[in-house]
């Protein structure tokens, strides 16, 4: 750096003070955004669970476009999250008409799976008599039948902990199959969409559709998170060692513009890549050419390694802050948004292998040492970090500009979790200038998340 130190001795504990409020104001502006997005989404709750089951006679049900008839009556299946029901499973024989545009579209249906907030769901179960009834069968007919749709609801990940979402009032969500076991799908929201099976999807924008506010526990527990990260900031800066974030490092090398290229290059690249469903290791293929780039605009500023912070110097000081760090934001993503989801499969250990060694370390490389430390060069400590997060949040979207899916939980991700996360990482890379703090930080969340499922 061209000036290491400041002529005067800083004060830590006025400097992570500093830093508390910067970020809590960061953490505060990224909330308010999110809250003013249009966002279909609720509370956050653990995954669905199988209640009761039950008889009903004939029903006719309306949600908008779309308009359900069970002229036979059949059965129904409860499904509960956090104790409270949020959908309902339907196994009879019925038909479903979409109305939404001029031709309209009719389709027969055996098997149908609905969201919705609880209250709605209550008003729709009390449109028909219902006889409570055990029946076994049907009871693992609607288990099997809501484990292949589980992926498709809204997911957020907190630090390690994988959220899924309550739906909010006036949204629902409906899955509906034919005898042929071909799928039509209509969500009811601002943006109305159907799709019946082998079509195109169609939406229509309702600007009238009434918009209820989040929450207040999702708003709490938002308010919560913000509160958390900034003493986590002001606590790594406490325990890190003391130096002037205004000095730069003044290397000259690549212009900026080349190390920005080609982390665009590598998220739009990989995200069709993930889109197409093509297997990993031609993603890790992918990757190891990215990583020969990164090696070479690196190593115009001088030696590559050390640019990158893949040193040895004070490497377990920066290991120890990065796993302090990553259990401070377990524990933050954990109890700031309560019902964390554990998805386990059978090749978990594999995957966490993969996301710790492949995803991790690439990523952090990329962003921390590639594009955070060629702008340290000649800018500030929060510039660098505050440019590094924009620019995560933006290229955050792109999977999702690619697959035209713009989901609330998307939009929370992007706008929320990122910055949060890139700020943090940021920090425990700029104050320790080791690729292993970061590192550490990611790796101890994944290790937890793996290891407290047990």
């Amino acid at each position: 750096m061209t000036d290491k130190r400041s002529p005067h001795k800083r004060n830590r504990v006025a400097h992570s003070i500093y830093i508390l409020a910067v970020v809590a104001s960061f953490a505060i502006l990224a909330m308010t955004i999110v809250l003013i997005i249009p966002a279909d989404l609720g509370t956050p709750y653990e995954p669905l669970e199988i209640g009761q089951s039950f008889v009903f006679d004939p029903w006719e049900i309306t949600l908008g476009h779309l308009h359900l008839s069970y002229p036979a009556g059949g059965v129904m299946v409860e499904a509960s999250r956090h104790g409270e029901l949020t959908a309902f499973v339907l196994l009879a024989e019925g038909t479903a008409h979409f109305s939404g545009n001029e031709e309209g579209a009719s389709f027969p249906i055996t098997q149908l799976v609905l969201h919705a907030h609880p209250a709605e769901i209550a008003v729709l179960r009390g449109q028909t008599f219902i006889a409570q009834e055990v029946l076994p069968e049907a009871m693992d007919e609607a288990m099997a039948l809501l484990a292949t749709i589980a992926h498709e609801e809204p997911v957020l990940e907190v630090f390690g902990v994988r959220k899924v979402f309550l739906p909010r009032r006036g949204v629902a969500r409906v899955a509906l199959f034919s005898p042929e076991g071909e799928r039509a799908t209509y969500i009811q929201a601002r943006r109305t969409l159907w799709q019946g099976p082998g079509a195109l999807p169609i939406a229509l924008h309702n600007p009238g559709a009434k918009q209820y506010p989040p929450h207040d526990q999702f708003i709490m527990s938002l308010a919560i998170l913000a509160v958390m990260l900034a003493a986590v900031a002001a606590g790594v800066v406490f325990v890190t060692q003391d130096y002037d974030p205004q000095a730069t490092y003044g290397h000259e090398g690549a212009k900026i513009m080349w190390p920005l290229g080609l982390a665009l290059l590598h998220v739009v690249v990989e995200s069709y890549l993930v889109l197409q469903a093509l297997h990993p290791l031609v993603i890790l293929g992918w990757r190891v050419m990215i990583m020969s780039g990164i090696l070479w605009i690196a190593d115009t500023y001088g030696n590559a390694l050390t640019f990158l912070g893949c040193t040895m110097k004070r490497v377990l000081p920066a290991i120890g802050t990065g796993i302090w760090t990553g259990l401070l934001l377990y524990l933050c993503g954990t109890l700031a948004l309560p019902s964390g989801l554990n998805i386990v499969t059978a090749d978990l250990l594999t995957n966490l292998v993969y996301v710790t060694v492949s995803s991790a370390l690439f990523h952090e490389i990329l962003w921390r040492g590639l594009v955070q430390g060629a702008l340290r060069q000649h800018h500030s400590a929060s510039f660098s970090i505050g440019v590094t997060t924009v620019l995560a949040a933006l290229f955050s979207l792109i999977p999702a500009l690619l697959a035209g899916n713009f989901a609330a939980a998307v939009l929370i991700q992007s706008f929320f979790i990122v910055p949060m996360s890139t700020i943090m990482l940021g920090l425990v890379y700029e104050r320790t200038h080791n690729i292993f703090a970061p590192l550490a930080t990611v790796t101890t969340m994944h290790i937890l998340s793996f290891l407290l499922h047990f």
